[in-house]
């Protein structure tokens, strides 16, 4: 199965601070992929270096093949991004603004209304189609965000915290969405320190810890990694993973 996306050594440092040290990752086509960590394991900045926002001091970004310094624009017609804050137009009714998001992604007028018309029957959301986004729940605007990304259909959707604020339903649906578009070929690249949301939707998992990735795969063949048994979770994976990288790191200080 062909990459959708390529991390090879990652670099980003904000002062002093050293967010990512030679990051690498691998996303496969038609796969709900996880990236999961400690807070300031440096998953959101990776993301914000792989939609464009940050520019990275070092390394090789590929999306669909392309390297992303060499063309920082044309990639970006492959992706949606959902960010953890999520900032909407407020002034907008939430009809308004999925327009006005399908018209900058170039999405034929006909497929626009289609696509809405899916999107807020999906999401529960027909009735509030002329209300404006100021009086929406969070959830609701985390709902529409998720929309608003996936109009374009990208093949690359990208989701830093995508459930914070979405009521179980909600939830159970947007897994269903994710799953049909596997089944496309297209892929979820979801962020997440949520271990249990990682582990029901997502087909890989990396881990990381300061910077850098200690373990990815599968769920079975991460608990081979960290010497788990058969029936453990990915909380417990995780606590092993990152407890065993702090201890090795602090040997390697008092050396």
């Amino acid at each position: 199965m062909s990459m959708i996306l390529e991390v090879h050594d990652l670099w980003k440092s904000y002062d002093e601070i050293q967010a990512l040290r030679g990051l690498n990752l691998e996303v496969k086509r038609g796969e709900i992929f996880g990236l999961v960590g400690p807070n300031g394991a440096g998953k959101t900045t990776s993301l914000k270096i792989i939609v464009g926002l940050l520019n990275m001091d070092k390394g090789i970004i590929k999306v669909n093949g392309r390297d992303i310094r060499e063309e920082p624009y044309e990639y970006k017609r492959l992706i949606g991004y959902v960010p953890e804050s999520v900032a909407l137009p407020e002034y907008l009714t939430l009809e308004e603004f999925l327009i006005y998001s399908g018209r900058i992604r170039e999405v034929p007028n006909d497929q626009i209304k289609e696509r809405i018309d899916f999107f807020l029957n999906a999401f529960k959301l027909e009735d509030k189609r002329k209300s404006l986004i100021l009086s929406l729940s969070r959830g609701m605007k985390q709902k529409v965000a998720i929309a608003s990304a996936l109009l374009h259909d990208p093949d690359l959707l990208i989701l830093d915290e995508p459930l914070v604020g979405i009521d179980p339903v909600g939830q159970h649906r947007i897994k269903e969405l994710f799953i049909e578009r596997v089944r496309e070929g297209k892929t979820v690249f979801i962020s997440t320190h949520m271990l249990d949301t990682a582990e029901r939707m997502c087909n890989q998992v990396a881990v990381i810890h300061k910077g850098r990735r200690i373990a990815s795969g599968d769920l079975g063949s991460l608990r081979r990694i960290s010497e788990e048994g058969g029936n453990a979770t990915l909380e417990e994976v995780f606590l092993k993973l990152t407890e065993e990288k702090a201890e090795e790191e602090k040997r390697y200080l008092l050396k």
